[in-house]
């Protein structure tokens, strides 16, 4: 039996609590209805207020110099848009001016190269041109003392010619023969 008592008590107990918290929780709603229900005379009653009017093609007023949220919205975006083509176009340029640039450095690369090859070409056709030219000197001068050997031998020649027939001293003083 004490068990039996025992346990209606502890059923009983169980069953108080849940009931005695209700109890509060109803108090305490019948207490505070003035709090979340809205005013007749309300103009956010959540019927007819400012942010269940305002839509896609609805202005809301804002703050206090009472300044239209939404046109200010749709000027924004508009400007905006205007930035974001414009922000295209100066890209596009840009894009289109950095290809020209890289084009016009690599033909300018192209010409430089092509320039330091006609210089190097230039220059190892001067060089050329001097060895010739050193090359002609030379060759002028071994062609002079050739002919200035061979003119020297020709003397001797002559010298030799003019020795052996030239009149001995006798001869050269004896009178010359009449004609007859």
């Amino acid at each position: 039996m004490t068990t039996s008592l025992h346990s209606f008590r502890s059923i009983r107990l169980a069953l108080a609590w849940p009931l005695a918290l209700a109890g509060v929780f109803a108090a305490g709603c019948t207490t505070t209805p003035k709090l979340f229900e809205p005013v007749a005379t309300d103009p956010l009653d959540g019927y007819k207020g400012s942010l269940p009017e305002a839509g896609v093609n609805t202005e809301m007023d804002w703050g206090n110099k009472q300044s239209l949220l939404l046109s200010e919205f749709k000027t924004l975006r508009e400007a905006h848009s205007q930035l974001e083509k414009r922000l295209e176009q100066v890209l596009g340029e840009n894009k289109n001016l950095t290809a020209r640039l890289g084009n016009e450095s690599q033909a300018l690369q192209r010409e430089q190269s092509l320039r330091a090859q006609s210089e190097a070409e230039t220059e190892e056709l001067r060089k050329r041109r001097r060895d010739l030219e050193a090359r002609i000197l030379s060759l002028s001068l071994e062609k002079a003392k050739l002919e200035q050997v061979a003119l020297q031998a020709k003397i001797e020649a002559l010298k030799a010619t003019l020795d052996q027939n030239a009149p001995t001293a006798v001869e050269a003083a004896a009178t010359p023969p009449r004609s007859r």
